[in-house]
């Protein structure tokens, strides 16, 4: 009995493995169906755009720009602002549907003066597939080893293969899990915007001079940090070392002083 279920466990395990090809196969009409991604393929799209503005009139642009972005339906996914010795600026990235991609990235583009932009486009369709097939293969594989566990009593046999659904149930989070990913990039593309403008050269000058202080600060604190420390290490020392010469020149004074007053007795008169 407990041969014939070996067997049986091998032989399920080959058929799940090729299953990945021949078990559950994908649904290709559902796949290549027309859709919001554009030509029934699955397609990602980003874009990365740096538009400078004006002096003076950042946060008006910044108002205006998010204005845009609302009433085209991006949603934000992270701002940022930075101020710089040389300029200030808004980092900002959004999600869009991929049939408003162009008209968004065009619509940014009359801002401000376009400095940087570029778009990337990429065909992630066999990468789809590719996901698919290996979930239902691994799904397959599952249903197997769940009906060999109820078919055996054996204790050994049943760790063996509760320890191989484990592994296979592990897989098959992590598959669906890049699936998920992958099908939320094509679902909404990413466009980063750098918005900025640059800095008078009055304002450069007087944070070059903030810098300048703050650096001299910062210099004098450590230095007096500095000096604390050495101090806190020599002043130890320099008792120890202190107490220990006075001992010595203490021993050694009275012995020098017993010797000359050997010396100095006057001898009796003959």
């Amino acid at each position: 009995m407990k041969n014939a279920l070996l067997i049986a466990f091998v032989l399920l395990l080959a058929f799940g493995c090729l299953g990945e090809y021949e078990g559950k196969s994908v649904d290709e009409s559902a796949l290549y169906a027309p859709s919001a991604y554009g030509g029934g393929e699955y397609v990602t799209k980003e874009s990365f755009i740096e538009i400078e503005v004006p002096e003076g009139t950042l946060q008006t642009k910044y108002e205006e720009m998010s204005s845009l972005l609302e009433t085209e339906g991006a949603e934000l996914s992270s701002i940022e602002y930075y101020e710089y010795s040389y300029r200030k600026q808004y980092s900002v990235t959004i999600k869009v549907r991929p049939a408003k991609f162009d008209e968004v990235n065009k619509l940014l583009q009359e801002i401000g003066e376009v400095k940087q932009l570029s778009v990337e486009l990429e065909d992630v369709t066999e990468e789809y597939v590719d996901l698919e097939t290996r979930i239902n293969g691994r799904e397959i594989e599952l249903e197997r080893l769940y009906t060999l566990y109820n078919m055996t009593d054996d204790v050994s046999e049943l760790l063996e293969i509760g320890s191989e659904m484990a592994r296979v149930e592990t897989e098959l989070e992590l598959l669906k899990q890049d699936e998920h990913d992958l099908i939320s990039k094509v679902e909404y593309s990413t466009i980063t915007i750098i918005l900025y403008e640059e800095k008078s050269q009055v304002e450069q000058i007087a944070i070059s001079l903030e810098d300048l202080v703050g650096i001299f600060v910062g210099a004098f604190v450590a230095a007096i940090m500095l000096i604390v420390a050495v101090a806190g290490f020599i002043i130890p020392i320099a008792i120890v070392f202190g107490g220990l010469w006075f001992a010595y020149k203490k021993v050694n004074g009275k012995k020098v002083k017993s010797r000359r007053s050997g010396h100095d007795r006057i001898p009796p008169p003959q």
